[in-house]
C-alpha cells in the first residue's frame, strides 16, 4: 500500500515513515498544505495520515481538495488536539479515523491494517458488460477508449457497481458522495446523466431510475 503522511512535524514524519516502511508499505511525506490537491494527485496514495494543525492552514478544511485528488484514499487524522469537538469535526468532514498524539505505533499499525482490508476492492477492476472500471485510477475502458472520470463520477459508479442489481437510495448516495453536506438534486441528476452517456445500449450496462427511491445498476450478460 502507498501511504502519504501530511504533517509539519518533520521528525514525526520521518519516524512514522521508517516504522511503516519496515512493514513493507511505500511512504511519502508532505510538510504543508500548499497546492495539496496537485501533490496528492501526483502521489495517488491508498491511505493518508493527515495532521489538523498547520501554520495558517487547517487539515480538515483541506479535506475536500484532498478527496477530490484521491477519492478512494482512507483518511486517518493524526493530531495533538484533544478536544472531542475536534474529533467530531474531523470525522464529520469525512475522516475514517482520528488518532491523538503522541502516536502509539501499535495502534497506528492496527488501524492502517484495518483500512487496508477495506481498500482491497478499490484497487481491483470491475467488469461491467464491455467495460472495465478501475476505481482507484478513476478510469472506465471499453478496450478501445479509456475515459477519465471525475472524482464524483468515480465514487458514484463504484457505489452502484458494488451494489449491482440492487437499488441504492438517493439518501445513501448523498451521504456517500457529499457526507451529509448541503447539495441539490440537480447535482446528483447531472452525475447520473454523465455516467449514462458513457454506456450505449449495446454495452449491456444500464443505470435505472427507481422512482421515489434511487438508482440501480444492471448489467446484461
Amino acid at each position: 500500500m502507498k501511504i502519504l503522511i501530511i504533517d509539519d512535524d518533520i521528525a514525526l514524519c520521518a519516524l512514522v515513515k521508517r516504522h511503516l516502511e519496515k512493514g513493507g508499505d511505500e511512504c511519502e511525506c508532505l510538510y504543508d498544505l500548499e497546492n495539496i490537491s496537485a501533490q496528492v494527485k501526483e502521489v495517488q496514495p491508498d491511505i493518508i495520515l493527515l495532521d489538523i494543525g498547520f501554520e495558517g492552514a487547517d487539515g480538515v478544511w483541506s479535506l475536500p481538495a484532498i478527496e477530490n485528488a484521491a477519492p478512494f484514499a482512507s483518511i486517518i487524522f493524526i493530531t495533538s488536539h484533544t478536544e472531542s469537538s475536534e474529533m467530531v469535526r474531523a470525522l464529520k468532514a469525512g475522516g475514517n479515523y482520528y488518532i491523538k498524539k503522541p502516536l502509539n505505533m501499535e495502534e497506528l499499525t492496527a488501524i492502517i491494517n484495518s483500512q487496508k482490508r477495506n481498500l482491497i476492492t478499490h484497487n481491483a477492476t470491475i467488469k461491467m458488460g464491455t467495460f472495465t472500471f478501475t476505481p482507484k485510477n478513476q478510469t472506465l475502458s471499453n478496450g478501445e477508449q479509456t475515459i477519465l472520470l471525475t472524482a464524483f463520477e468515480s465514487k458514484l459508479l463504484n457505489l452502484l457497481a458494488m451494489n449491482q442489481g440492487n437499488t441504492v437510495t438517493r439518501t445513501e448516495i448523498y451521504q456517500h458522495l457529499w457526507k451529509g453536506n448541503d447539495t441539490t438534486a440537480a447535482s446528483l441528476n447531472n452525475l447520473v446523466s454523465h455516467l449514462r452517456e458513457y454506456f450505449s445500449p449495446e454495452t449491456g450496462v444500464e443505470i435505472e431510475t427507481i422512482w421515489g427511491a434511487g438508482y440501480k445498476l444492471t448489467v446484461k450478460e
